[in-house]
C-alpha cells in the first residue's frame, strides 16, 4: 500500500510565525507515521484575492500550485494564527479557491494565538473545509504565548495534541478517503450520499 499522501498547510504570513513551528511537529508526526509530507507555506506561494469571476486566475502560477498539491494529498494538517477570532485571511483565500480538490478527504486542525483558547478560528477552518465536503478530526491543537519560552514549545499537552493530530491524519485519511471513492462508483443518486455530488 502506498503511503498517505499528507499536505500540511500553513495559514501564517508572518516571518518568525509560531504557527508554522507547530504544523512543522504535526507533520514530523505523521512523517514518522509512514506518511509522504509536503508542505505549503502561504507566506511563500502568495495567492491572489480571489475574485469568483475571474477566469484568468485559474491560470495563475500560485493558484496552479495550490490545487495541484491539494489534489495530490489524501489529507491535511492545516493551521492557522487566530485574528480577530477567526482563520487567517491567507487561509481562508486559500480555501476560496478549493472545492473538489478538498472534498472527501480529513484534514487535523491546529492553531497558534495571542491569548485565547484556538477555537475560534479552528472552527473556522473546520466550516470551510466542511463546506468543501471534507471531514475534519473531531480534535484540534492549539498553543498561546504562555505556552512558549523564547522559540521553544514548553507545553508537553499541547506538543502531545500535536503529535497525536499528526498520527490520526495518517490513521483515517485513506479510510475516508477509500469510502468516498467507493460512493462516487454508485453514481449520482441518493444511495451515492454527499459524494453523489462531485459525480460529473
Amino acid at each position: 500500500m502506498p503511503p498517505t499522501r499528507v499536505l500540511a498547510v500553513c495559514g501564517a504570513t508572518s516571518r518568525g510565525s509560531r504557527t508554522r513551528r507547530l504544523l512543522a511537529i504535526a507533520a514530523e508526526s505523521a512523517r514518522a507515521a509512514g506518511a509522504e509530507i509536503r508542505t505549503l507555506d502561504l507566506r511563500e506561494v502568495i495567492l491572489p484575492l480571489y475574485i469568483s469571476d475571474d477566469d484568468a486566475l485559474d491560470s495563475h502560477p500560485a493558484v496552479v500550485k495550490a490545487r495541484e498539491e491539494a489534489s495530490w494529498a489524501d489529507g491535511f494538517l492545516i493551521g492557522t494564527p487566530e485574528y480577530h477570532g477567526t482563520q487567517s485571511g491567507a487561509l481562508k483565500n486559500w480555501f476560496d479557491f478549493l472545492y473538489a480538490e478538498l472534498s472527501g478527504k480529513v484534514a487535523g486542525m491546529l492553531a497558534q494565538t495571542g491569548g485565547g483558547g484556538g477555537d475560534m478560528s479552528i472552527m473556522s477552518a473546520k466550516a470551510s473545509f466542511a463546506w468543501c465536503h471534507g471531514f475534519t478530526l473531531p480534535f484540534h491543537a492549539a498553543a498561546t504565548g504562555r505556552d512558549w519560552k523564547d522559540d521553544a514549545l514548553t507545553n508537553d499537552r499541547v506538543r502531545d495534541r500535536l503529535v497525536r493530530l499528526g498520527r490520526d491524519v495518517v490513521r483515517y485519511a485513506p479510510v475516508i478517503r477509500a469510502a468516498w471513492q467507493d460512493a462516487l462508483t454508485l453514481g449520482k443518486g441518493p444511495e451515492a450520499g454527499f459524494a453523489g455530488f462531485h459525480v460529473e
